[in-house]
């Protein structure tokens, strides 16, 4: 079995993600200077909370194209 080839479209995934990440940032900073005390805690943690799941998928989530092989591995054992 060839190597899987790096994936196309790294660059776009990760331009998406660090302006998405940068746009949730100052979401969350322009909250905190807005809002009374008992609505910021709720929003602000589920800014949060987006944002390390953005974080997350980008540093642990796989490419497309090892999903692919996966799927291929998975169906191959199962023949």
């Amino acid at each position: 079995m060839s190597q899987p080839l790096p994936e196309a479209q790294w660059f776009w995934r990760r331009l998406f993600t660090w302006g998405v990440t940068i746009w949730i940032l100052f979401q969350l900073h322009s909250l905190i200077a807005r809002l009374p005390e008992g609505d910021l805690r709720s929003i602000s943690e589920r800014l949060i909370l987006l944002l390390g799941s953005l974080i997350a998928f980008y540093l642990i989530g796989p490419t497309a194209e090892h999903i692919i092989a996966l799927v291929r591995a998975w169906r191959g054992n199962k023949l």
